[in-house]
């Protein structure tokens, strides 16, 4: 059984949230609004919101290991 370390996991999520921030600003660079009554409009408003949580939620995550380690940032 691996065991990962808060270290190892710290790694690893700045990692996914470079990548997550990076697909999100693509999104959010191509995105031109919700057009009245259009379907994938929503769907792309709703894809956008959700990529955004995600990495609202890897910073929280981090900021919390990084407490836990006594990291300052």
């Amino acid at each position: 059984m691996k065991t990962i370390t808060d270290r190892g996991k710290l790694e690893a999520l700045y990692k996914k949230l470079a990548e997550a921030e990076e697909k999100y600003k693509f999104k959010l660079s191509h995105f031109r609004g919700v057009p009245h009554e259009s379907a994938q409009g929503e769907l792309s408003f709703s894809e956008l919101k959700v990529r955004e949580d995600f990495v609202q939620s890897l910073k929280s995550e981090i900021a919390e290991i990084e407490t836990k380690l006594g990291i300052k940032k």
